[in-house]
């Protein structure tokens, strides 16, 4: 019986070839003049005062200035992208769900061509790992809050270049309801972005509006109102948080000693005066702290605030209502910044709630990336649809998760020996990679007997951290670890008797 959905899943391929040399301009193309060098940095960002440059910029150009000068913004995007680093997996699915060996095949092939230089006549080429692309993604993702992206092919129909497309340089119309159009302007051009091989993904956009945010802009208010007082701290530090000199001149004696003729014009006397006070304090200014000040008695040298200096100046309570904001606007944890003072069981939680912030950014990576793998095989005449994905975040060590590997890979094992999943679903959920053809096939044979089985009411993580339940009965392994076990048991029964005679 044919699938009554069977037209409406009907693939209509593009209808005009694609463009060798892609459509859309990349972030860093000079459309003005192609020829010239890129510009390079000034490298002079540490010079950059928020509050001074914000109403000079938009919030796109200034979070892209901050991400790399600011140390709270720095240290959240660096921390994202860390933790949100995992590998990456991809399948390839029929339309019943089933994974696709020749599909595998075909896309193993694609990747191959997309992420390593094959053609050396034709000079440098930037090949990115796929690993790399998503990390350039998730940057994207977190300053701009979405992803253009578009699948550029050679001469053969093969991935060339998973091109990016800045979304600050993109704007939308919509002449239809839910037909988007996007065009890209860049140096005074305008490109017609509406081709089936340009993807965009979004990260918690606003569903009332076509263009995105970035998951940082709710921060440069609170990183400026930082930087203001940061700096007004500077300056009162310098006239009051320290130790200081204070002269005090005796006008008396200085009058006595005056030159006659200025003593008798007042005028003269207060410019000779004027002239005296000017060169005590040169001395005094440019005196060091090891140096010894040799004065007449018209000059009285003191110290002030010596013995507490900054005691009226308690500023921790300001910046800690500031650092909270930012914060709380950088959506991160204290602990993750550096700046948590809470206890070990805080900590824990913190870090597993932004783990979960983290494992988010790959959400959307995943869908744009599912998207342009599958057009790519469509291109080849193949109709299976992509399914990429990343490895869950998980902050403990790689050896620390050996048992709950183990304990995963027996459930699984006898899953597959009852034929509940394929042996395609076994292979990608253990290794990660469809079955290979020289593995045999064992869904639904029932090769685990229940004296090779796992009891599960023996398996703990907690209790058993480096997963010895799991092991088989009948394993030497077994036997080996279960001898204080068995000594115990001897020692039971030893005193269980003595007690009964």
């Amino acid at each position: 019986m044919p699938n009554p959905l069977s037209s409406l899943l009907k693939i209509v391929l593009p209808s005009k070839k694609a463009n060798e040399k892609g459509t859309g301009f990349t972030p860093t193309y000079n459309a003005a003049s192609p020829n010239t060098t890129l510009s390079v940095p000034q490298y002079r960002e540490h010079l950059t005062d928020i509050f001074d440059t914000r109403t000079v910029t938009d919030s796109r150009a200034l979070l892209k200035e901050l991400f790399k000068h600011d140390p709270d913004v720095s240290a959240a995007v660096h921390a994202y992208l860390t933790v949100a680093d995992t590998d990456p997996y991809y399948r390839v699915v029929d339309e019943e769900g089933n994974i696709d060996h020749d599909g595998m095949k075909l896309l193993d092939g694609v990747l191959y061509a997309l992420t390593t230089r094959l053609d050396y006549s034709k000079g440098f080429q930037y090949r990115p790992s796929l690993r790399t692309i998503a990390e350039n993604m998730r940057y994207m993702l977190l300053l701009r809050g979405g992803i253009g992206a578009e699948l550029v092919v050679n001469k053969q129909m093969l991935p060339n270049e998973v091109r990016n497309v800045d979304l600050a340089t993109v704007e939308w119309k919509e002449t239809v309801p839910g037909k988007l159009q996007p065009i890209q302007k860049v140096g005074g051009k305008e490109i017609n972005l509406d081709i089936p091989s340009f993807f965009v993904a979004f990260f918690r956009r606003d569903p009332t509006s076509i263009y995105p945010y970035s998951h940082f802009v709710a921060a440069i208010n609170t990183i400026a109102a930082r930087q203001q007082v940061i700096n007004a701290l500077y300056r009162i530090m310098t006239v009051t948080g320290f130790p200081r000199v204070t002269v005090s001149v005796v006008e008396e004696v200085l009058r006595k000693v005056a030159p006659a003729d200025a003593k008798a014009d007042e005028n003269k006397m207060r410019e000779w005066m004027n002239q005296r006070l000017a060169e005590i304090g040169s001395q005094v200014n440019n005196l060091r702290p090891d140096s010894a000040l040799v004065h007449f008695d018209s000059v009285e040298p003191k110290i002030i605030n010596d013995k507490n200096p900054a005691a009226a100046l308690d500023v921790s309570k300001i910046i800690e209502t500031l650092n909270a904001a930012n914060q709380a606007a950088l959506k991160v944890m204290s602990t993750v910044i550096g700046r948590g003072d809470s206890g070990v069981n805080t900590a824990s939680v913190e870090a597993r709630i932004f783990s979960m912030s983290a494992e988010a950014l790959n959400g959307p990576i995943a869908e744009i990336l599912s998207q342009i793998f599958t057009l790519a095989l469509r291109l080849h005449g193949h109709l299976g649809h992509v399914e990429v994905g990343f490895d869950k975040v998980d902050l403990r060590p790689d050896l620390e998760l050996e048992p709950q590997r183990t304990m995963k890979q027996a459930r699984l094992l006898e899953l597959l020996s009852l034929g509940i999943i394929s042996d395609d679903d076994f292979h990608f959920e253990v290794f990660g990679r469809y079955r290979p053809d020289s593995a045999p096939e064992l869904s639904g044979t029932g090769f685990m007997t229940k004296s090779a089985g796992v009891d599960a009411s023996n398996v703990s993580p907690n209790g058993d951290p480096l997963g010895r339940s799991v092991a088989s009965p009948d394993a030497k392994q077994a036997k080996s670890n279960t001898v204080k076990k068995v000594k115990a048991t001897l020692s039971e029964k030893v005193l269980e008797a003595v007690r009964s005679s």
